[in-house]
């Protein structure tokens, strides 16, 4: 089976999710990646405002085509129960392109079942598994994530 692990961090702690969860499965990874990515506190407020009204930033062209595999894991962190405004804007270029989906967010908490109800609405289709890590865990390493990603990794597999 063929993987995509496509993924917005702006922090750091999603992107050190999709790695590990890339290296698990030997899964090509894309970044997501916005256009104009500012870096000042006034930039990350316009980023969460965006984010909770759903507007969508402009972002680069992926490194890698998902239509051409069996399954895309899609990551995002969570804004106040939302995904990322950038993996919003990625889902929506290219929704009708996956076969099969998984998510996973880091920093979802509580909040990651509206999360991933959002992504699966996007996509039009119900993911194959999901993984979510709250945001008082999301700053530890990948291995304190293990028996959770071990978890996703046999779901993924089962379908």
């Amino acid at each position: 089976m063929k993987i995509l692990v496509v993924y917005f961090s702006r922090s750091g702690h999603t992107g050190r999710i999709a790695k590990e969860i890339a290296r698990r499965c030997e899964a090509d990874l894309d970044a997501i990646r916005v256009v104009e990515r500012a870096e000042g506190w006034w930039d990350r407020l316009v980023a969460r405002l965006r984010s909770q009204r759903h507007a969508e930033p402009m972002i680069h062209r992926p490194d890698r085509n998902p239509a051409r595999y069996d399954l895309v894991i899609i990551g995002s962190p969570l804004v106040r129960s939302a995904i990322a405004a950038p993996v919003r804007a990625y889902v929506h270029q290219y929704a009708g392109r996956f076969k099969r989906v998984a998510f996973f967010c880091a920093e979802g908490g509580s909040s990651a079942g509206h999360g991933f109800a959002e992504l699966s609405k996007l996509c039009g289709q119900r993911p194959v598994a999901t993984f979510a890590i709250d945001d008082a865990r999301s700053k530890l390493p990948p291995a304190a994530h293990r028996e959770g990603l071990t978890d996703f990794m046999d779901l993924m597999q089962r379908d």
